[in-house]
C-alpha cells in the first residue's frame, strides 16, 4: 500500500471529527468524560493527575471501541474486493469516491447520507472503561450514516486493496485520524470548549476541501493512476509502500 492511501485514511478521519454532526456531539462526549471524573472523586481520587489519567484511559476506551468497528469493515470490504478482483472493482470504487466527493462539495445533495443519530452518552461506573468501550462501538453504529460520504469514500477505496490485511491497515489509519482529536479533547477537556467554538466557523470550508481531494482521489483511482502516483513518490524517496 502506498503513501497516497495512507494519507487519505488520516485526512478523511481527521475530516470526519470536523463533520458538522459529529462535532457538535463532542460536548456530550466532554460531558461523559467529565462524568466519569465526578464518579472518581466519589470513589476518593482527589489527586488531579490522578483525575486527567483516569479521563484519557475512558478516551481511550472509546477510540478503541469505534476503531474496532471501521477496521472490520475495512477488512470485509478489502476481503470481498480480493474475491472480485478485477477492473471493473476498480472503476466502479473510483465512481463511488467520485460521487462521495461531489456529495462533500455540495454539487450532489443526498440527505439519507447525513442522518444523524442521537447517541446518549450515560456514565455507568461500575462497567469502568468497559463502557465507553462499548459507548465507542455504539458511536460507530450510530455515526456511520453521518460520516457516510467520507466512511463510504475509503471502504471503496480499502475495496481495491490487493489484501483484506491492507484494506484493514487502511481504516486503521482512517480511525487514527478520527480518534487524535478525540483522545485529545480527553487529555485537555477542561479547556477545550473555546476552541470548539473557533472550528465551527471552518467546518463548510473543510468539508468542501475534503470533498475535492476525495474527488481527485476517485478520478486517479478510476484510471489506476493511483499506484502509479505511489510508485512515482517512492522513486522519489518520498514516503513508502507497507508491502501489504
Amino acid at each position: 500500500m502506498e503513501l497516497p492511501s495512507l494519507f487519505l485514511a488520516l485526512l478523511a478521519g481527521l475530516a470526519s471529527f470536523l463533520s458538522p454532526c459529529v462535532l457538535p456531539m463532542v460536548p456530550a462526549y466532554m460531558g461523559y468524560l467529565g462524568g466519569h471524573v465526578i464518579a472518581e472523586t466519589d470513589a476518593g481520587s482527589s489527586a488531579s493527575a490522578r483525575k486527567r489519567f483516569t479521563v484519557f484511559l475512558h478516551a481511550l476506551a472509546f477510540v478503541l471501541g469505534f476503531s474496532a468497528v471501521f477496521v472490520t469493515l475495512g477488512a470485509a470490504a478489502g476481503g470481498v474486493g480480493r474475491l472480485l478482483r478485477t477492473d471493473w472493482v476498480r472503476w466502479i470504487g473510483g465512481l463511488i469516491m467520485v460521487f462521495f466527493g461531489l456529495v462533500l462539495v455540495g454539487a450532489i445533495r443526498s440527505p439519507a447520507l447525513y442522518t444523524e443519530r442521537r447517541l446518549h452518552l450515560r456514565v455507568r461506573s461500575r462497567w469502568g472503561y468497559l463502557s465507553s468501550l462499548l459507548v465507542g462501538v455504539s458511536f460507530a453504529a450510530g455515526w456511520t450514516p453521518c460520516v457516510g460520504p467520507v466512511l463510504g469514500a475509503i471502504l471503496a477505496l480499502g475495496a481495491n486493496q490487493e489484501t483484506a490485511e491492507a484494506a484493514a491497515l487502511l481504516l486503521t489509519i482512517y480511525a487514527l485520524g478520527l480518534g487524535i482529536p478525540f483522545l485529545l479533547v480527553g487529555l485537555v477537556v477542561d479547556r477545550m470548549g473555546r476552541y470548539l467554538r473557533y472550528l465551527h466557523r471552518y467546518l463548510h470550508p473543510i468539508q468542501v476541501a475534503t470533498g475535492v481531494v476525495i474527488l481527485l482521489f476517485g478520478v486517479l483511482l478510476f484510471m489506476d493512476w493511483l499506484r502509479v502516483l505511489g510508485t512515482w513518490l517512492a522513486s522519489l524517496g518520498v514516503g513508502w509502500d507497507v508491502g501489504l
